[in-house]
């Protein structure tokens, strides 16, 4: 495999990314929520009574078909916040990593996406009751040879991609002790885990680790992924808070729990 074959399978991915970006923050700008304007940029923070929120790109998270948005999280909160005359501007991201840095620095206070509750993250961070239950996967294309992954103690001296920051780190730190082998995990700064996912399908990593509903979602349109290997159980999912912003919280819990 050549280095400018792979330079431009990269270079489509990221193509594909940006227009992706280009394109909703397009659209987010021409709706309306609560009559304030939605932006596309986490430093574009709306002042007032405005809840800023920092959204996934995914289909349970903020998706565009078409000309329309749309995304299970994405009308949730919107009718939630409509219902209650809450102004909401949303903040679209692909890295997990970005939108805890805004929460941090208070451009957002609050994270919605398809964020596993586990441990280490409930040492930095507060989360509303769980909206749903996912696993993580492990992605690779489909093989007849028989080289391919089939159980998780195959992952011995194997490399994995996961998007850098990723709260699955730590499951495949705690999956090498299992398993009293090395996982060599490469954590990339650059893609986020749909992009990983498409990377894979494409042959330029051997595989990443993603959630389910992602992997499943990229499989319907790459039928040569194999996304049979479960890397965790089951885990609820929630949306993040900083750990000072209670009263939210609380606020959030009673809404959606209507």
């Amino acid at each position: 495999m050549g280095y400018k074959k792979l330079e431009a399978k990269k270079g489509a991915v990221a193509i594909y990314a940006l227009l992706l970006a280009v394109a909703l923050g397009l659209m987010l700008t021409a709706r309306q929520c609560s009559t304030k304007r939605i932006g596309a940029r986490a430093d574009d923070v709306a002042g007032g009574d405005t809840l800023n929120v920092a959204i996934e790109i995914s289909p349970t998270g903020l998706s565009l078909a078409g000309d329309t948005l749309s995304g299970i999280y994405y009308d949730l909160l919107r009718e939630t916040c409509r219902r209650h005359g809450q102004p909401v501007k949303f903040h679209p991201y692909t890295r997990l990593e970005d939108a805890l840095r805004w929460l941090e620095e208070g451009r957002c206070r609050l994270v919605v996406g398809d964020i596993p509750v586990t441990a280490e993250l409930r040492d930095r961070l507060i989360f509303v009751n769980p909206v749903g239950v996912d696993k993580q996967v492990l992605v690779q294309l489909a093989d007849t040879s028989g080289v391919a992954i089939r159980n998780q103690f195959d992952l011995a001296r194997q490399t994995v991609y996961v998007a850098r920051e990723s709260p699955y780190v730590q499951r495949l730190r705690n999956l090498s002790h299992e398993i009293g082998d090395t996982i060599h995990i490469v954590e990339s700064a650059e893609y986020s885990p749909e992009q990983l996912v498409i990377l894979t399908a494409l042959g330029e990593i051997p595989r990443a680790v993603v959630n389910r509903s992602t992997a499943e979602s990229l499989s319907a349109r790459y039928p040569s992924l194999d996304i049979s290997v479960a890397i965790s159980f089951n885990q609820f999912q929630s949306w993040a808070l900083s750990p000072r912003d209670t009263l939210l919280r609380d606020t959030l819990d009673q809404w959606l729990g209507e």
